[in-house]
């Protein structure tokens, strides 16, 4: 086993190993740190990473009940402030009343654990579950390569498996599983990704392949797809250059399935789901 028996699984260190099975061994079985920049121009990059944050944080404040008048007028940054208006114009059109931002589930994959931080699930007891993600790049992916990413995969199987916790103890039907990707850049444009049983049993196929893959593997190769290390922290380790990828090019189209954003894991938040 490569892996320590309570390593719990993410879709960032699943889409890791799916872009790159080397960049998975170096980061979490052997934890290497390698500070290569991911862009050419990291202090951008910091400013945009800051912006999400700084818009995620805000929802979630005002999810919680601070009232948005009194949140709005703390925001300095225009960008920011535009995403904010957006989403309170139609950020939350259609969710349901029963939500929970911010919240963590992990459930049994194999013998690990599988965990997802979602940033809402709205939840209408004995009705539909609303997976709501929010997203302020500068491109809207088109629902193709999102349904190709892990975070989507990962997302809906979760909320599936482990979604009881939430539905008074009933597990909720992956009919009534919808993921939204919601884009503050573009005024609250989404892609809706609905579910079903059939998906489900393909997902926790193709999950479970990829855990046991990691699990008996020995020899972890570099991607065939050398755009990739463009933007990966490894480039110089691997020989696969040194020159960081342009920021400019971050979301072209030939690299819409690139997502730069790494996956914050906050055991304090974790709900472990008990079977």
């Amino acid at each position: 086993m490569n892996l320590p028996e309570d390593f719990v699984f993410s879709q960032s260190s699943l889409q890791d190993y799916a872009d790159c099975a080397r960049r998975f061994e170096l980061k979490y079985i052997l934890n290497q740190r390698w500070p290569a920049p991911e862009v050419d121009d990291m202090l951008e990059f910091e400013r945009l990473m800051e912006q999400g944050q700084r818009f995620h944080h805000l929802v979630h404040q005002h999810l919680v009940g601070i009232p948005p008048q009194r949140l709005r007028e703390r925001i300095e940054d225009d960008d920011v402030r535009r995403w904010f208006d957006a989403y309170l114009k139609n950020g939350l059109a259609g969710v349901p009343d029963s939500r929970h931002p911010e919240t963590t589930l992990s459930v049994p994959l194999d013998d690990h654990l599988l965990l997802a931080k979602f940033d809402l699930l709205a939840v209408e007891p004995g009705g539909r579950a609303l997976i709501v993600d929010w997203k302020t790049s500068r491109r809207v992916a088109t629902s193709e390569v999102l349904l190709r990413r892990l975070q989507t995969i990962v997302y809906r199987y979760v909320l599936a498996r482990g979604g009881d916790y939430l539905n008074g103890g009933v597990p909720i039907p992956p009919e009534q599983i919808e993921m939204v990707y919601w884009y503050a850049d573009h005024d609250g444009e989404t892609r809706r990704l609905p579910y079903d049983a059939a998906q489900l049993a393909a997902d926790e196929v193709y999950l479970t392949r990829l855990v046991r893959e990691i699990d008996t593997r020995q020899v972890f190769p570099l991607t065939d797809d050398l755009r990739r290390c463009r933007y990966c922290v490894y480039r110089s380790l691997c020989d696969r250059g040194r020159e960081a990828g342009a920021l400019a090019d971050w979301d072209a189209d030939d690299l819409d399935d690139i997502d730069l954003t790494d996956f914050s894991l906050d055991f304090d938040q974790l709900t472990e789901i008990e079977f």
